[in-house]
């Protein structure tokens, strides 16, 4: 791998770099008592969950330059001892539990990368400790697959995130070590380090952080992101802009919506994936424009919806509903991530398999719909304009996320708009 340079200024262009994570044994360190603790609603089967993961990473091995583990570049890092003592005293500090820090030192890089992901037992030998309902002093991390909401690559650096909670938060400490640190990430600073916030209202996920161009941002205003980090990053990423535009997007604070990319994605420079009741339907989430110049807000105005307030900047566009036009479909398909698809290149994406309406959908609206495993084993080869590569999800969705969710862009290509 070269040094891997970032520039992150559009969802759609052609993908060069981008970090993913294959689910470990973290994703089984819980039980149907416990998994609310680790912000699941159920617990997941590995053996499931690798096989279909295994397709998301072997598309992006054929259509991208780099693709890049999050384990295996955290275990590269911890191999420097100060930089390994230094996050493991942050990760124990965090969780209270700073007599770990000579155990966890004790181990080799690669075995430490593991022991992070999966958790650390919790020494059942004080009366406090042994009623205590948890099993881990240090939480396993079975989100961290979902690895675009604790970091975002926006324009030339990192947004390490500002995660709503703190079982999320060791994440954000294992990437911003990683972009200070690993040889081929480090020394392009941070727009924003969400693990130095002082308020406990100051959160902000990659999940509801959309790049659409170089000087517009779509932001949602979730039960994950809150209204003074978005002010946060308009003052922060609109430095050396005479002109960024931000159009934020009030989301419900429900299970369903916990970030933008569960109800609005793009896919090409005129068309994006949307959950129609909450987009374009008559129940359609306010939305609000932030002209923000060199640091200052100038105003905001408040819009009836996304669709309308994305016009003003000449976006008049193409949405592909989510769920296709059936009501009933729309509200199952968008529980299972059905409108959280990737883009890799314009006009081509990727999402699951199991939202057959979605991909009804994609197809009359010109995508040409694509099994992943075919284009694995070369028995399809992408075409040259729209495509919807459509792989295994069932067990990854009940994690509460989708392709997107999954992947996290370092480099892609620039888009003309």
């Amino acid at each position: 791998m070269t040094a891997a340079k970032i520039s992150n200024y559009s969802e759609i262009g052609k993908l060069n770099t981008v970090i993913i994570h294959q689910p470990g044994p973290e994703m089984e360190n819980m039980t149907p008592e416990t998994a609310s603790e680790v912000l699941y609603d159920d617990i997941l089967t590995l053996d499931l969950a690798l096989k279909e993961h295994a397709q998301l990473s072997g598309v992006l091995n054929l259509v991208a330059d780099n693709v890049l583990e999050f384990s295996a570049l955290l275990s590269d890092i911890l191999v420097d001892e100060k930089v390994k003592l230094d996050l493991i005293q942050d990760v124990c500090a965090l969780h209270g539990h700073n007599e770990l820090v000579d155990d966890l030192m004790s181990f080799d890089a690669k075995d430490l990368a593991t022991q992070l992901f999966q958790g650390t037992l919790l020494k059942k030998n004080t009366l406090e400790r042994y009623i205590s309902p948890s099993r881990h002093a240090i939480p396993p991390l079975p989100n961290a697959f979902f690895t675009r909401d604790a970091v975002m690559c926006v324009y030339d650096k990192p947004i390490i995130g500002s995660m709503a909670h703190r079982v999320r938060l060791t994440e954000a400490l294992l990437l911003k070590s990683i972009f200070n640190n690993h040889p081929n990430l480090k020394g392009q600073g941070f727009h924003f380090d969400g693990t130095q916030r002082k308020s406990e209202n100051l959160t902000i996920e990659g999940g509801d952080l959309l790049v659409i161009r170089d000087d517009l941002l779509v932001i949602g205003y979730s039960e994950r992101t809150s209204a003074r980090a978005i002010d946060r990053m308009a003052e922060k990423l609109s430095m050396g802009h005479d002109n960024l535009d931000i159009v934020v997007v009030e989301l419900p604070k429900i299970r369903a919506t916990i970030h933008l990319d569960m109800i609005f994605t793009m896919l090409d420079v005129d068309t994006v994936m949307n959950f129609a009741p909450l987009i374009t339907g008559a129940g359609k989430c306010k939305a609000f424009h932030m002209s923000c110049t060199q640091g200052k807000i100038n105003y905001i105005n408040e819009y009836s919806g996304l669709p309308k307030a994305l016009r003003l900047f000449g976006l008049e566009l193409n949405f592909v509903n989510c769920g296709g036009d059936s009501p009933f479909a729309q509200e199952r398909e968008q529980w299972t991530s059905g409108a959280n698809f990737f883009t890799f290149a314009p006009g081509q994406i990727i999402g699951y398999k199991h939202n057959k309406a979605t991909l009804d959908a994609l197809d009359v609206a010109g995508f040409e719909v694509i099994d992943a495993n075919d284009l694995i084993n070369k028995k399809r080869s992408l075409p040259a304009g729209k495509a919807a590569v459509a792989m295994d999800g069932s067990e990854l969705s009940r994690g509460g996320g989708g392709c997107r969710c999954m992947t996290m862009p370092v480099h892609r290509d620039s888009v003309k708009w």
